[in-house]
């Protein structure tokens, strides 16, 4: 049986966004099923870690991945469902790892995409 590969940071970048999705008009939620939340979006992004890890790259991205998720896609009151998570951190990690050859007409958005990190890493060093 293959060794389980370390994301290191995942949980923690799990546990802000389950308090992200979980925010409400209500002053605190329970421990309990915030930690709930943040296990279940662990497990869904460990299962990407052997792509990541058999394609040579640090599965760190996939803690990366959810940090980007939190600042750029999660709402308050998202609640429980994964299905939006899964999908999200899917294209993230197909950005970040490609798997699959894209027509030329799929790989003219990689230019659309590259523009966008450009803005926002120039955005950032401002």
């Amino acid at each position: 049986m293959d060794e389980p590969f370390e994301i290191p940071g995942l949980h923690d970048a799990c546990v802000e966004l389950a308090h992200v999705v979980l925010a409400s008009s209500q002053p605190a939620v329970s421990r309990d099923i915030l930690e709930t939340l943040a296990d279940r979006f662990e497990r869904e992004a460990a299962d990407f870690a052997l792509l990541v890890g058999n394609a040579g790259r640090d599965t760190a991205l996939l803690s990366r991945a959810v940090h980007y998720l939190v600042d750029a896609h999660a709402l308050p009151l998202m609640g429980t469902d994964m299905e939006w998570f899964r999908q999200a951190l899917a294209c993230l990690v197909e950005l970040a790892v490609p798997g699959i050859a894209l027509s030329p007409k799929g790989a003219a958005f990689l230019h659309d995409v590259e523009t966008g990190i450009a803005q926002a890493i120039q955005d950032l060093d401002g």
